[in-house]
């Protein structure tokens, strides 16, 4: 279970899968004939050469957000990258992945004694939120992070009953972790094909890169 475990505790937002995307390669090159990664961030490592084609593809990417805009009191205002329910965002610990390395933070929002009544009966959209990581000023922000920076969830990895298993980005770490274990064996079989095991990129904002790689 470690390397399922490095898997989920990686950072890779859709767009930014470089982090989770370079453990799949670095495992892939063990068994693999040639590794490469395309323009569009695909992971793809093939084994025997001649024969038909087999793809085994996961995506490799996870849902998150990004840093849009920095408050003059030093909160950080981001967007959703991929489908993420706003019910489940306050109160989320996040890693901000910073030019210097990482960055803690929470995601808050208007403290309850300052809501009207009616604000106290709607979902809080994502909008209304933003991240407190402990700066008091815009300037002080932006010693840590800049526009665009990828936010991560906390990353988490444990056992909730013998064989299962919860994580962060485990939709679709446990697939990644699934091609490579196929791979691994086939490394050891000597077949006519070539078989192709694939990380896609971007799966979580609309399959955007799998296309790419069904063309090999």
């Amino acid at each position: 279970m470690e390397l399922l475990k490095n898997l989920c505790l990686a950072g890779g937002i859709s767009g930014k899968e470089g982090e989770a995307a370079d453990i799949v390669k670095a495992e892939l090159k063990k068994f693999c004939d040639d590794v490469s990664t395309d323009s569009f961030g695909n992971v793809i490592g093939r084994k025997g050469k001649g024969g038909k084609k087999i793809l085994i593809a996961a995506h490799v990417d996870e849902i998150g957000l990004m840093v849009k805009y920095i408050s003059k009191e030093g909160f950080i205002n981001f967007v959703k990258v991929g489908g993420i329910d706003d019910r489940v965002l306050f109160g989320q610990r996040v890693i901000i992945k910073g030019r210097n390395g990482d960055v803690f933070g929470i995601i808050g929002s208007k403290p309850p004694h300052l809501q009207k009544d009616e604000e106290k009966k709607k979902v809080v959209e994502h909008t209304d939120l933003f991240i407190d990581i402990g700066c008091e000023s815009k300037e002080e922000a932006e010693t840590k992070v800049e526009i665009t920076d990828a936010i991560i969830f906390e990353p988490n990895f444990g056992n909730l009953n013998k064989d299962l298993y919860y994580g962060k980005a485990i939709d679709n770490r446990v697939g990644c972790y699934a091609m490579l274990k196929i791979m691994e064996k086939i490394n050891a079989k000597n077949l006519n094909a070539e078989i192709y095991g694939a990380a896609t990129a971007q799966e979580e904002v609309g399959l955007k890169r799998v296309q790419k790689t069904v063309s090999i």
